[in-house]
């Protein structure tokens, strides 16, 4: 059980399939954790004895509030997604992350997997870090490998921001953002460490301190800051719990701390170290954290209009841009928002007030059970991973202060909270034959029936849709929309790909194919178009797509329709009401054309003088012409 459980924990970090899924550094990460945790639950029901000690939870205060945090986050989950403004997309999840409620449940299962298997079991949890240190070495290599500029896998493009002298690069590794593999390998870091004090074989000992310092390396070279302030807060946290402030330090350790030092410092002002240098520059300019601020203000007034159960599970793109204020909008007039960058306002924005409240208690759950531990409960010897794991908890608490929970940092996030809950058992009873298994396997069954449904589902649409960008890019559209029909057949109830797909198509109708093919694709992106505001989640951008789609028709009415849709769910984004002034502009409406445009122009906060001009064109429009006098 603790080798499937390792299995899955390792591979999912490490799991990308470019050119297999559309979204290929996301699909196969949930389609692993929904099977994985299927197959952990009937091995679990199964068992013909004890694996676990009996009761577990009913051992330590700590394993008791970790249970009833797990419990409340479920039902506060499916609470929130029967209440949810958008129930379809909480129980399927966007698709940046497919964070919805089937996905959360299975995290938070296999989260109570993991402490029941290992309770009382170092070996067992051994077994968990060993992976974990595996996975995350290679994961931390190849983040250092793109930095240097080597890639197998994917397009450097994709992460490299700027021109120049301050042209900046953020390896994503195979997490899919540098934010994400950041805050992933904090687990990597401290988990290593942990296994490396534990592990009594010397060859896993050195791989443990190789997967902490390459992790180390890596979080450096990602630039996120985020990370880099957590680890430094899980450093902290582990030099106080090991008493190492109060102690003198041998001559070695700072010897050691010196060399790293000084070789940090020799990269960093290296050829080598120049991206380094232009993202310190970059951080620099944004000392603040660009956006979070204002973003965080504008997230709790919106969390308080529906403080009691929330907005449901990933409906935060749905609903935020209209409660964005206009100071947000200017600001930053060309993003839109995916989360509120901090885990406990995400829970907050989603679940209501009970989230972060029992998002909290499941933390405090994993300190307890660390202070448990060091406390030496029950008679039982202290195991020394128990500090660097609560010192990795502490990390990525910090570091979850700046970003967002997805799939694998949640995971590893509940993950090491189990473990420290497992490592305050205390010994393992020997095992005995299981009474009433037929009651667990009637549970486990149907929930892993669940997970296996939604996950092969999930894997069978992405593969399609996957096939439907390859036929596109050869602009095959016959092809494309057969399988694109497919697809929707096969996919979750969550977000379709209608809106890519139309403007995917609207290039090709606009390209130098032949015309049969642009007129073909142009017809079957208006269908798309014309779907997606139902059917994706940033239901403002569907709508201004679909604008576009009329505007090129010459239907004035439906275009003027289609932006104010799009205005009534994002009051303070600026392109809807420029692009809104040029179509009344048009129809020689121009005192309203005047006032979208001045709208447009506030929103831009100046960043674009094409708004501007517009705006000029139309007073110019409105001026009287002048008199000429009359011909003495």
């Amino acid at each position: 059980m603790a080798l499937l459980l390792a299995v899955v924990l390792a591979l999912i970090p490490l799991a990308i399939a470019p050119g297999w899924f559309f979204y290929f550094d996301v699909t196969p990460k949930v389609v692993l954790l929904l099977l994985g945790t299927a197959a952990a639950a009937l091995w679990w029901a199964a068992a013909a004895t004890c694996w676990t000690p009996a009761g577990f939870y009913r051992g330590t205060r700590a394993a008791r509030w970790f249970l009833l945090a797990l419990c409340g986050m479920a039902v506060s989950l499916v609470v929130s997604t029967v209440a949810s403004v958008n129930p379809a997309l909480s129980l399927g999840g966007s698709n940046w992350r497919y964070w919805g409620l089937v996905t959360q449940l299975a995290a938070l299962g296999f989260a109570y997997l993991v402490a029941a298997c290992c309770a009382g079991r170092a070996g067992r949890l051994r077994v968990l870090l060993r992976a974990i240190a595996v996975s995350g070495l290679l994961v931390a290599l190849y983040g250092i490998a793109q930095y240097l500029g080597w890639d197998p896998l994917l397009d450097a493009r994709g992460y490299h921001v700027g021109e120049g002298v301050w042209a900046i690069v953020r390896p994503p590794s195979t997490l899919g953002h540098a934010d994400y593999s950041a805050n992933w390998l904090l687990f990597v870091v401290f988990a290593g460490a942990a296994l490396a004090v534990s592990e009594p074989l010397t060859r896993w000992r050195w791989l443990a301190w190789a997967a902490t310092a390459a992790g180390s390396v890596a979080i450096v070279l990602s630039g996120t800051r985020a990370a880099m302030v957590g680890m430094l807060a899980g450093a902290a946290f582990l030099v106080f719990w090991r008493g190492w402030w109060g102690r003198r330090f041998r001559l070695s350790y700072v010897a050691l701390a010196l060399a790293i030092m000084a070789a940090a410092a020799i990269f960093y002002f290296s050829p080598a170290g120049e991206k380094l240098r232009a993202r310190v520059h970059w951080a620099l300019e944004e000392p603040a954290g660009g956006a979070r601020i204002l973003l965080w203000r504008d997230s709790l007034r919106m969390a308080g209009a529906r403080w009691p159960v929330g907005y449901g599970p990933e409906t935060f793109i749905a609903t935020f841009a209209r409660h964005q204020s206009a100071e947000l909008g200017r600001a930053y007039p060309d993003f839109y928002h995916e989360s509120p960058h901090n885990i406990f306002l995400d829970v907050l924005v989603a679940q209501g007030v009970a989230g972060p409240v029992l998002l909290l208690v499941l933390a405090a759950s994993g300190f307890a059970a660390a202070i448990m531990n060091r406390r030496r409960l029950r008679g039982a010897r202290p195991n020394p991973a128990a500090g660097a794991l609560a010192a990795g908890l502490a990390a990525m608490t910090v570091s979850g202060q700046f970003a967002c929970f997805t799939m694998p940092t949640a995971l590893a996030y509940y993950a090491a909270i189990a473990m420290l809950v497992s490592l305050a058992a205390g010994t393992a009873p020997p095992p005995r034959p299981v009474s009433r298994r037929w009651l667990r396997v009637a549970v486990a069954a149907p929930c892993a029936a669940i997970l296996v449904f939604f996950g092969v589902r999930l894997a069978i649409a992405e593969s399609l849709l996957a096939v439907v960008r390859r036929d596109l890019d050869a602009t095959l559209v016959d092809a494309a929309a057969n399988r694109y029909a497919e697809y929707l057949n096969w996919r979750w109830p969550s977000p379709s790909a209608d809106l890519w797909y139309s403007r995917r198509l609207a290039q090709i109708a606009g390209s130098g194919a032949d015309r049969a093919i642009r007129v073909e694709a142009f017809q079957q992106a208006g269908l798309a178009a014309q779907r997606a505001p139902q059917t994706t989640e940033a239901a403002f951008n569907a709508y201004y797509n679909l604008a576009a789609f009329y505007a090129r028709e010459n239907d004035f009415p439906r275009t003027e329709q289609s932006l104010r849709a799009a205005i009534s769910r994002a009051p303070n984004w600026f392109k809807t009401h420029w692009m809104l002034a040029q179509v009344l502009q048009a129809a020689s409406r121009l005192k309203e054309a005047k006032a979208e445009a001045t709208t447009a122009v506030a929103l831009d906060g100046g960043k674009h003088p094409e708004v501007t001009g517009t705006l000029e064109h139309i007073r110019a429009a409105l001026r009287p012409a002048p008199v000429e006098p009359p011909h003495k």
